[in-house]
C-alpha cells in the first residue's frame, strides 16, 4: 500500500510536544523479555507498526502478550518457544535479535532474514561472527539462517566495529550462556545501556569494566519475579523536533521527555549551527524560531557523536543555513537518497565522497510526489514541506510511521495541517487550510 501524505507549506508551529519511548530501545527490549520466566510489563512503549510487528512475531513464537496505551504486558513463560520464526521477520530489522534470544533460551532458531530501512544492505556478518563465538553453528541458506547450539559458551569477543544491533544481539544470547563473556568495542548508545538495566533487572550479570568493554557472567535463570520497565525516549525523534522548531516554530515550542543527557552532541551541532534554544529541565527543551542559522561541516559516528539517524534532518536545517556546509556519514555513506528529493524541492545538495555538499539559503518549492525512501529521509521531507511554498505530496510514508509514534496528532497539536491517505489512490490537487 503505498500510503501518501499532503502538506500544504508554508506552516508555522507552536505549542508542547511529547517524545515518546525510544524505538530503537523497546524492540531489543521486547526480544530480551523472551528470557524472562514471568511477567514483564514495559511503560512507556511508542505506538509503532514495528512495534505491533514484533508483538505478533513473538506471539507466534509463544509469549503471548497485551498492549494496553504506553504499556506491553508479556505473560508468564508456560511453555517451550516455537523455533521457526514467520516471514513477517522480514519486515523489521530488529526481528535479527531473535537469533539471539532464541538461542538463549531454545538453542535452535529459524530465521528469515531481517527487513527495515533501504538505504543499505547493513550486513549482519558482525552478529553471526559473535554468536559462533559463543558456540553457535549458523548455515545461511537462501533468504533464511539456521542457527543451532548444543550450548552457548562464553568467550572473549571483540567486536571489529562497535555495531549497535551486533551489541545487543551478543549481550542478550550471552546473558545465559555459561561461563563469562568479555564483548570488546561494543556500542554504547544510550539504547544498549537502557537493554542491559533491563536485563539486570531480571537478574542477569552484566557490567562495564572499561569504557566500552562488557563482562557478562551467565546465570541459568533470568525473570523468575514480576519485572517493570520503562523505555527511555526516543533521542532521534527529539532531534527531529528540535529541528522543527528552529525551522518553524511561530516563536518558539517546547519539548517534553526531550532527556538532555542523551543529546549533548546533538545540543553542540544545534548551538554551533546558531539553534536557539533554553534548557528548562533535564527532560525539557524550548526551540525558538532561529533566522539566522550558520554553515557547518559535521561528520556522523557512533555514540556519544552525532546520530547517522539525524543526519537528513540536519540536511533539511543546512538549506536555511548561511553559506556551503558538509554531511559526512561514513557509517551508511550510501544513506543520501533523500538529496534527490529535496533538490526537486529546490535545494542545491551535491554529492560527495560519503556524503553531501549543501548549499545554503534556498527557497523551497512544493513538490508532487517525493518519495520516502527510508524512516529519516522520509521525515526530512515532513520538515521540508512545512517550510516549502504549496502543496508536497510525500509518498511510500509508510515509512515514517515506523519511526514516529502518534505523529499526525502530536503535529496537529502543533498547529500543523496535514492529509495522510493510506488508500493509496490518485488525488487531485486540493488546498488544505494552514493554522
Amino acid at each position: 500500500m503505498n500510503e501518501k501524505l499532503y502538506i500544504l507549506g508554508p506552516q508555522s508551529v507552536k505549542g508542547t510536544i511529547e517524545v515518546s519511548g525510544a524505538k530503537n530501545s523497546v524492540l531489543p527490549i521486547m526480544c530480551a523479555s523472551l528470557l524472562s520466566e514471568q511477567i514483564v510489563e514495559l511503560s512507556n512503549v511508542p505506538n509503532l507498526n514495528d512495534v505491533s510487528i514484533l508483538r505478533g512475531l513473538i506471539n507466534e513464537i509463544g509469549r503471548p502478550s497485551e498492549k494496553f496505551e504506553e504499556n506491553i504486558y508479556f505473560s508468564e513463560k508456560t511453555s517451550n518457544y516455537n523455533i521457526v520464526v514467520s516471514e513477517d521477520a522480514n519486515k523489521i530489522r530488529y526481528s535479527v535479535l531473535l537469533l539471539g534470544a532464541l538461542l538463549a533460551t531454545n538453542k535452535e532458531v529459524i530465521l528469515p532474514l531481517p527487513g527495515g530501512c533501504s538505504f543499505s544492505a547493513r550486513p549482519i556478518d558482525i552478529h553471526l561472527e559473535g554468536l559462533k563465538q559463543l558456540g553457535a553453528e549458523i548455515i545461511e541458506e537462501g533468504n533464511y539462517i539456521k542457527a543451532t547450539a548444543k550450548e552457548l559458551v562464553g568467550a572473549d569477543i571483540t567486536l571489529r566495529f562497535p555495531s549497535v544491533g551486533a551489541t545487543e544481539n551478543l549481550i542478550i544470547a550471552s546473558a545465559k550462556a555459561s561461563g563469562k563473556t568479555i564483548l570488546r568495542n561494543i556500542a554504547i548508545e544510550p539504547e544498549i545501556i537502557d537493554l542491559i538495566d533491563f536485563l539486570n533487572s531480571l537478574g542477569a550479570k552484566i557490567k562495564f569494566i572499561g569504557s566500552q568493554t562488557l563482562e557478562i557472567m551467565g546465570v541459568k535463570k533470568l525473570g523468575e519475579k514480576k519485572v517493570n520497565h520503562r523505555i527511555i525516549s526516543d533521542r532521534i525523534e527529539a532531534g527531529t523536533y528540535l529541528f522543527l522548531g528552529a525551522l518553524a516554530a511561530e516563536n518558539y515550542i517546547d519539548i517534553e521527555n526531550f532527556e538532555i543527557q542523551y543529546n549533548i552532541s546533538l545540543l553542540k551541532v544545534a548551538q554551533k549551527i546558531g539553534i536557539e534554544f533554553k534548557i528548562l529541565s533535564s527532560n525539557k527543551i524550548r526551540v525558538y524560531k532561529s533566522n539566522v542559522l550558520k554553515a557547518v561541516e559535521v561528520e556522523t559516528g557512533v555514540y556519544p557523536e552525532l546520530a547517522t539517524d539525524l543526519q537528513p534532518l540536519l540536511a533539511v536545517l543546512l538549506t536555511q543555513a548561511s553559506g556551503i556546509s558538509k554531511i559526512i556519514d561514513p557509517i551508511y555513506p550510501s544513506r543520501f537518497q533523500y538529496a534527490n528529493e529535496l533538490n526537486s524541492m529546490g535545494t542545491d545538495i551535491d554529492f560527495i565522497d560519503s556524503g553531501i555538499k549543501i548549499r545554503g539559503g534556498s527557497k523551497l518549492s512544493a513538490t508532487k510526489d517525493v518519495y520516502s525512501y527510508d524512516l529519516r529521509g522520509g521525515a526530512a521531507l515532513i520538515l521540508a514541506a512545512l517550510i516549502a511554498e504549496g502543496e508536497s505530496e510525500i509518498t511510500n510514508v509508510y515509512q515514517i510511521y515506523r519511526g514516529y509514534s502518534n505523529l499526525d496528532m502530536k503535529l496537529k497539536g502543533l498547529g500543523v495541517s496535514l492529509d495522510r491517505d493510506i488508500s493509496g489512490e490518485e488525488r487531485s490537487y486540493h488546498e488544505l487550510s494552514t493554522k
